[in-house]
Parts: C-alpha cells; sequence; structure tokens
C-alpha cells in the first residue's frame, strides 16, 4: 500500500507533492507503527439455570368440553378515556364477568402453581427465578404497576411479597401492534391475536380468583394510559417491550406515574460488545412473526430510562426455563435475559 502510495505521488505536479510530503510522513509512521490490539469484549455475569424441581409435574390445560366455547366477557364499549375503573365497584363488576372463568378457558403464558398444589404448564416458568427476574427488588410495601402482567404469575407472587399490584393489560377496543409485512392476512391475525389475549387475561383472572388476591386490572392503552391510574413506587415491563411499535412512549407513559423505579425485563439478544451500546434490532423474526418488533439491548433501555429521568441504572442477567410454542426460537430449554432496574435517585 506504502508502494503505491509513493509511485501515485511521483505522478503529481510539484506544489503538490511539496505540499503533502510531510503527512504522508506522518501516514507512513502510523503505519509501520505497531496497531493495538482492540480489548476484548466484556465477560457478561450469566449465572447459571437454577435447579429446576421435579415434582409436581406440570399439567398443560385441559381441553374444553366438546360444544362450549372459552369464556369471552368483554363488554361492547370501554367506559370512556377507560376511567374510573380501579373504582372499587368497577373492579367488582369486572370481577363478577369472570366469576365463572375455569381453567379449561385460559391460556397460561407462565408456568402457574395453584393453591391446591397443582401447577400449570406455560412457556415461561419463571418460579423459584421471580427475584432474579425482577432484579432483586424489594417489594413489600410498595405500590406496583405491572405492564402486560400476561397471565399474572408475577402479580401473584409480587403480592406474596406485600406489593399491593395493578395489572395494566391491553384493552379491548385497542387493536395490537403487528408489524404490517405484506405475507400475513393481517385482519385474521389481528383477531387470532385478540382472542388468545382474552384467553390469556381469563388466566389472570382465574388466579386473582383462586389466590384471592387484592390485585387489580385496568385495561387501555399502552400508549395513552387512563388518566386516574395514580402514582406508583415500581413500574414493571416483563419482556412486553419487544412486541410493541414505539416502546419509548410506552417506557414515557410509565415514568410520568412512576416515583422510584422502573424495572424492564428483555430477551438478550446481542453479542457482549453491544449490551452497553444504544442497539435497536428491527423485525427479531426476519419476518416470520408480526408481533416481534425489536431486539432491545440493555444500553439502549439504560439511556431510554436516563432520558425519562430515571439515570441510576443497573443491569443483570438471568436464565429462564422456556418451552416453545409456535415460536420462531425453536429447541431452547432456557433462554438468557436481562433486567434493567432504573431508580429516579
Amino acid at each position: 500500500m506504502q508502494d503505491r502510495a509513493v509511485a501515485a505521488g511521483r505522478l503529481l505536479p510539484e506544489p503538490i507533492t511539496r505540499v503533502l510530503r510531510q503527512p504522508a510522513r506522518r501516514l507512513a509512521t502510523l503505519l509501520q507503527a505497531p496497531q493495538p490490539t482492540p480489548p476484548p469484549p466484556p465477560e457478561l455475569d450469566i449465572p447459571p439455570l437454577r435447579a429446576i424441581p421435579s415434582e409436581p409435574i406440570p399439567i398443560d390445560v385441559p381441553p374444553l368440553p366438546e360444544g362450549r366455547k372459552a369464556l369471552t366477557v368483554w363488554p361492547d364499549t370501554p367506559p370512556p378515556g377507560y376511567l374510573g375503573q380501579l373504582e372499587p365497584e368497577n373492579q367488582k363488576r369486572l370481577a363478577e364477568r369472570w366469576a365463572g372463568v375455569t381453567l379449561e378457558d385460559c391460556h397460561f403464558y407462565h408456568r402457574s402453581a395453584l393453591p391446591d398444589g397443582r401447577v400449570i404448564e406455560g412457556a415461561w416458568n419463571l418460579i423459584g427465578g421471580e427475584s432474579a427476574y425482577l432484579g432483586g427488588v424489594a417489594l413489600g410495601g410498595r405500590r406496583v404497576l405491572e405492564l402486560g402482567p400476561a397471565s399474572g404469575w408475577l402479580s401473584v407472587w409480587m403480592e406474596q411479597q406485600g406489593a399491593s399490584v395493578v395489572g395494566f393489560d391491553l384493552g379491548w377496543d385497542v387493536p395490537p401492534d403487528l408489524i404490517p409485512l405484506q405475507h400475513f392476512d393481517l385482519d385474521t391475525m389481528r383477531a387470532e391475536h385478540i382472542s388468545f389475549a382474552t384467553h390469556v387475561q381469563n388466566a389472570w383472572w382465574f388466579l386473582q380468583r383462586e389466590y384471592g388476591l387484592t390485585a387489580q386490572a385496568v385495561y387501555g392503552s399502552i400508549y395513552d394510559l387512563p388518566a386516574d391510574i395514580g402514582r406508583y413506587d415500581v413500574s414493571v415491563f416483563g419482556s412486553i417491550l419487544l412486541h410493541l411499535r414505539d416502546p419509548f412512549q410506552a417506557l414515557h407513559e410509565a415514568a410520568k406515574r412512576t416515583d422510584e423505579a422502573i424495572i424492564v425485563v428483555e430477551p438478550l439478544r446481542h453479542d457482549p460488545s453491544q449490551v452497553d451500546q444504544p442497539v435497536l434490532v428491527w423485525n427479531i423474526t426476519r419476518g416470520a412473526s408480526p408481533n416481534g418488533w425489536w431486539g432491545l439491548s440493555p444500553g439502549v433501555i439504560v439511556d431510554m430510562l436516563k432520558v425519562l429521568g430515571f439515570p441510576n441504572a443497573t443491569v443483570t442477567y438471568h436464565r429462564q426455563p422456556y418451552r416453545p410454542e409456535n415460536n420462531p426460537v425453536e429447541g431452547a430449554t432456557s433462554l438468557v435475559n436481562y433486567t434493567v432496574v432504573a431508580r429516579r435517585r
């Protein structure tokens, strides 16, 4: 390379050569000097998978009896602005709508232990790993907003730790976020997604009833939380940002209502050299699923929450057992997740 540069320099007029001579000598010196070896990527502190008890053996949700459809309880229209949902009378009405929910009406996203000793299978098994999943945050006496509680196992666990929990989920007139991939019939998929979500919400109410929880449920748009939803010590996003078109807006809505800390859990999709960088990977299933919007690095979550007024962040890593359903991650027995705990002070 240096010889070619010298040969090219001989073809230039003398005034230009004279101007370029000193920079060329400095460049040659740099080329001859030994180049520093880049530092190796940082080692991530990822604990091994915890021991999973062999008993009791989890069971799958039994099928619906022939001729019976799954329970669907949504009213035709939501309350204006989704307001008033936390009023005791409204919570009572919601509980009454789900009073007849049975196991067969449910889909459990997380493995769940029932008070009678049975364990219901789910895609994710957080049992015994709940504290690591939530970053070790002490929740006793805290008011917690759980955004996207799914089938409710974390709601159960957090209340057992002494937290007062409000679960916020997709409202019944709010369409789910789907990437507009042209090879899918999105109208059909949206209807299927809503049907699936109602079965998961059935499971939340099933656990609420079986455990006699005081946890409350609120519905609406995560991009425009109900104005009267109140204030919280801690907000929790348990692996939902990857499914949202606008994860920053969702964090922004929660941040406006959170006084102490925000907990964000996501699957780790980046190599060690990227975890501290603000990296977003788009369309994480490469078109296999329209609700896999983003792969978010820990660094981008830390940066977003810093902008939103939560500058003191820690990142931890943990493995959680995972049983694939209709998921592009095939054959997995456990997956590495990260948890960001960001505090206001």
